[in-house]
C-alpha cells in the first residue's frame, strides 16, 4: 500500500492500515501491528509505502479490502479511503474457450472449459456462467445440473449447441425463434432445452433465424439517455434493417447497472405492426439565425416532410428548440468540422415551418427520431436509449405444441447438423444454447450457488470492467485495460493474414485462449491466457518438401512439433531451424540491375531480411532494404509499379538475373526436420498446437515451453 504526498507541504505522522473483512486478518509484514506509521514528514511528492500480510476467512466472500491513510498537514488532520475487491471462493477457474475451429461454414464451433485447480473435489452444482458479447446485455445463464462434482485438477466442458432459443417460448407454442437455423431441414428432430426439461419434436418447417441485434437510438443532444415510456407503441431504432410487418421482436432488457443479481430483467417480445425510419444524428454546417426558417446540414438521411428535429444543446443564449420539417431539399457536401463552407457547397438544407427561436452555431448537433419501429401490444417496461431490439425472423413450426415452458437461451440441438455449435471431441459435459460467442470482444462469469463471482474475465476489450478478473490496467483515455485475448481474431490475426496471393479465405483461425498452465491465475489475464502459436503458409507447399513459407514467424522455435493444415490434409512436422516469414511472386518481369521489385504482395517482410528469388538456374539471394504497399495501407509503388496497390520489395543491392512474372519471393521459412507427407494450399494453419477441450492446455510461452 503506497501513499503519495500530491499537496504542496509536508505531511506528517502518515499512518497507513488496511480494514478487512469479518474474519479476516491484516497484519504488517515483519512486524506484529495492523497499521504502519512514518515518523518522518512526507515531502510534497514523495512516496512512501508499506507491505500487509492478508488472511482471508474460512467463508466464501466477495468485496472489498479497503486501503486507509491518515495524515497531518498545516496543523489539520486529513485522511484518503481506497477499495481492493478481492475474492474468497473456490479455485475452480474458467480455463480456456474457442470462438471457432476455423472452419469458414461453422463460425460457432464453440466451447468454454472450467478447471479445478484445488486439490479437492468442489460440488459445482447450480453454479452458473453467464457471458455476453460487448455492447449487448447479460441474457443467457448456463446454470449446471444438481449433483454435479468437479475432481481435483478435473475439467468441466461446455459446448455451445446448434442453435437456442432466441426468445423465451411457452407450453402450447408451435412455433419457435431460434439464434440460428443453419443446417437444419424440415423433419429434423431436434431437442428443446436439457435435463429434465428436455422436449423433442420434429421440424414441420423452416423459416428465417434472428436477424442482428440493433439497438434503441441514443441521439447525442439527448444524452445521456433517453426514456421510452410503459404502454409505448413505437421505438427510435438505430438501424431498421432487418425487420419485418407481422414478425416478433425483443425488447430491451431494463437493467440497473451493474447487474448482478438478475440475469434477464424486463424483456419482452411484441409484434410489428410497420417499418419505419432509423433516427438520424448530423450537425449544422452554417450558423442558423433567429428567424431563419432553413438549416443548411451534414446528413439528410432518413430525414422526410412532416418531422420533428430537436437542434442544439442546452447552453447560455441558445437553448433547445424543436422544429418541423417542411422540405427536404439537398445536403452540404461536407460538415464544417474543418472549416468553413463556400455558399457552393452548402446545399439548399432543410426547410422549416416556424422560424427559429435562437441562434445557433455551425457544427452545431441536431437529432431526428425518425419513424422507428411500430408494434403491438403496448409495451409493459420502461425501456432505456442503447437497449438492444432484436428480429427474431419468421421461427421455425413443430410438429406439435410444446408442453413445458422454456427460457430464452435455453438449448436447441439438431443432431444432424454439422455447420453450428460445437463439433469436437470429447463430447461435453453440458450444451449451452447462447449467446454465440463474440469473435471481437465478451465477457464470461462464474458464479457458485450461493450468486457469489468465482471467477471472470473480459476478452478483446474491458466489456464489463466491475466484474473483471484481478489487475485491469490504469484507467483514463487511452487505457485499454488487461484482459485475455480474443482467440476469433479473424484475417491478419497471424501477424500477416491469411494466406499469400490466391490463398482461400479463411473466416477465423482454429485458436483458444486459455490460461497457462491450467488454472494459472496472477491477477492479471495478460499474463495468464495465452493463444496457440499459430500462421497459415504463405505459399503452397509440395509433398516431399522439407521447408515451408509462412505469413508469421513469431514465437516459433527449434525443436516445435507443428501441425499443418487440416481435417483429412492435417500432418506433423518438427521445426529444424525457423527462418524469416513472407511468401510472394513477382507481379512485373524484373530485368537484371533493377532494386525494386514489384511483387503480389508485401506483407511479412521486412527491412534487414534476406529473401530468395526465383528458383532452378535464376535463383538468387537479396536483402530487403524496404518494402511498400500490398494493399494493407502500403505508400505504393507508382504507376504502373507493383501489384495490387502497388506492392513493392526494394532490395540492397542490384539484381543480377532477370525474372518472369510469378516468380516466387520469400523468406528462409521454416526448415522441418523431414520431408512432408502431403501438399497444402497457400493459406493452410499452421500450428504448434491446438485448443484441447477438456483435456490439458498446450500453449508456448517463451523461456517456459509448453
Amino acid at each position: 500500500m503506497a501513499f503519495t504526498n500530491t499537496a504542496g507541504t509536508p505531511a506528517r505522522g502518515v499512518k497507513l492500515s488496511i480494514s478487512v473483512p469479518t474474519g479476516w486478518t491484516s497484519s504488517v509484514s515483519g512486524a506484529t501491528g495492523t497499521s504502519k506509521t512514518f515518523a518522518d514528514p512526507v515531502a510534497p511528492g514523495a512516496t512512501v509505502s508499506a507491505t500487509f500480510k492478508i488472511t482471508s476467512g474460512p467463508l466464501d466472500f466477495n468485496g472489498d479490502l479497503l486501503g486507509n491513510a491518515s495524515w497531518t498537514a498545516n496543523g489539520r488532520t486529513q485522511s484518503e479511503k481506497m477499495a481492493q475487491k478481492v475474492r474468497n471462493v473456490s479455485p475452480v477457474k474458467i480455463n480456456e474457450f474457442r470462438v471457432n475451429a476455423g472452419s469458414p461454414t461453422n463460425s460457432t464451433d464453440s466451447f468454454i472449459e472450467l478447471y479445478n485447480a484445488g486439490s479437492g473435489s468442489v460440488d459445482i452444482s447450480n453454479w452458473t456462467l453467464t457471458h455476453h458479447p460487448t455492447q449487448l446485455p447479460i441474457f443467457s445463464s448456463v446454470k449446471i445440473p444438481l449433483g454435479t462434482k468437479l475432481p481435483a485438477k478435473g475439467f468441466y466442458l461446455l459446448g455451445l449447441s446448434t442453435s437456442g432459443l432466441a426468445v423465451p417460448a411457452r407450453a402450447g407454442d408451435a412455433l419457435i425463434h431460434l439464434r440460428s437455423a443453419a443446417g437444419m431441414s424440415a423433419g429434423d428432430a431436434i431437442e428443446i432445452d436439457t435435463g429434465s426439461n428436455v422436449e423433442t419434436r420434429k421440424i414441420a418447417s423452416i423459416g428465417t433465424a434472428a436477424g442482428n441485434s440493433t439497438t434503441l437510438w441514443q441521439p447525442l443532444p439527448e444524452g445521456p439517455v433517453t426514456t421510452i415510456a410503459v404502454g409505448s407503441t413505437n421505438v427510435p431504432v438505430t438501424s431498421a434493417a432487418g425487420f419485418e410487418v407481422g414478425q416478433k421482436i425483443g425488447i430491451g432488457h431494463g437493467a440497473t447497472y451493474p447487474t448482478i443479481a438478475k440475469a434477464i430483467e424486463k424483456y419482452e417480445v411484441v409484434t410489428v405492426t410497420a417499418v419505419g425510419k432509423q433516427g438520424t444524428q448530423a450537425w449544422l454546417t452554417a450558423p442558423a439565425k433567429a428567424g431563419d426558417t432553413n438549416i443548411k446540414v451534414s446528413s439528410l438521411a432518413n430525414i422526410s416532410a412532416g418531422d420533428k428535429i430537436r437542434l442544439d444543446i442546452d447552453s447560455v443564449g441558445h437553448g433547445i428548440e424543436t422544429v418541423t420539417v417542411t422540405r427536404v431539399g439537398t445536403q452540404s457536401v461536407r460538415n464544417a468540422f474543418n472549416g468553413a463552407l463556400k455558399d457552393t457547397e452548402l446545399g439548399t438544407g432543410l426547410d422549416l415551418s416556424a422560424p427559429l427561436k435562437f441562434n445557433h452555431s455551425s457544427n452545431i448537433p441536431f437529432s431526428n427520431r425518425g419513424t422507428g419501429i411500430s408494434f403491438k401490444p403496448a409495451t409493459a417496461f420502461a425501456h432505456s436509449s442503447n437497449e438492444p431490439v432484436l428480429p427474431l425472423g419468421a421461427g421455425i413450426t413443430l410438429d406439435k405444441p410444446l408442453v413445458k415452458d422454456h427460457a430464452l437461451d435455453a438449448v436447441v440441438r439438431d443432431a444432424a447438423v454439422t455447420t453450428a455449435g460445437y463439433q469436437g471431441t470429447p463430447a461435453p459435459n453440458q450444451w449451452f444454447g447462447g449467446p454465440a460467442l463474440s469473435p471481437s470482444a465478451g465477457n464470461m462469469v462464474l458464479r457458485n450457488a450461493a450468486g457469489l463471482v468465482v471467477d471472470s474475465l473480459n476478452y478483446g476489450g474491458l466489456v464489463d470492467p466491475w466484474a473483471a478478473e484481478g489487475y485491469q490496467a490504469a484507467s483514463g483515455a487511452g487505457e485499454s485495460g488487461c484482459r485475455a485475448p480474443t482467440p476469433g481474431a479473424g484475417r491478419g490475426g497471424f501477424g500477416g493474414g491469411f494466406g499469400g496471393p490466391g490463398a482461400p479465405a479463411a473466416s477465423m483461425p482454429h485458436r483458444s485462449a486459455g490460461r497457462f498452465p491450467d488454472g494459472a491465475d496472477t491477477d492479471s489475464n495478460c499474463t495468464d491466457f495465452l493463444l496457440q502459436t499459430a500462421a497459415t503458409l504463405s505459399a503452397a507447399s509440395a509433398a516431399g518438401a522439407n521447408n515451408i513459407k509462412v505469413a508469421s514467424v513469431a514465437d516459433f522455435a527449434a525443436g516445435q512439433t507443428l501441425i499443418i493444415d487440416a481435417g483429412a490434409n492435417r500432418e506433423t512436422a518438427v521445426i529444424a531451424a525457423v527462418g524469416t516469414a513472407g511468401a510472394t511472386t513477382v507481379s512485373a518481369a524484373t530485368n537484371a540491375g533493377v532494386t525494386v521489385i514489384p511483387v503480389a504482395g508485401a506483407a511479412g517482410f521486412t527491412a534487414g531480411q534476406t529473401i530468395t528469388i526465383d528458383s532452378g538456374a535464376n535463383h538468387e539471394t537479396a536483402v530487403v532494404a524496404s518494402t511498400t504497399g500490398g494493399g494493407r495501407g502500403g505508400r505504393g509503388g507508382g504507376p504502373g509499379l507493383g501489384g495490387p496497390g502497388g506492392a513493392t520489395i526494394t532490395i540492397t543491392a542490384p539484381l543480377t538475373l532477370a525474372h518472369a512474372v510469378g516468380a516466387q519471393v520469400s523468406g528462409s521459412g521454416i526448415t522441418l526436420t523431414g520431408a512432408l507427407t502431403k501438399a497444402h494450399d497457400s493459406g493452410a494453419q499452421v500450428a504448434a498446437s491446438v485448443p484441447t477441450p477438456g483435456a490439458p492446455n498446450q500453449y508456448y510461452r517463451s523461456g517456459r515451453g509448453r
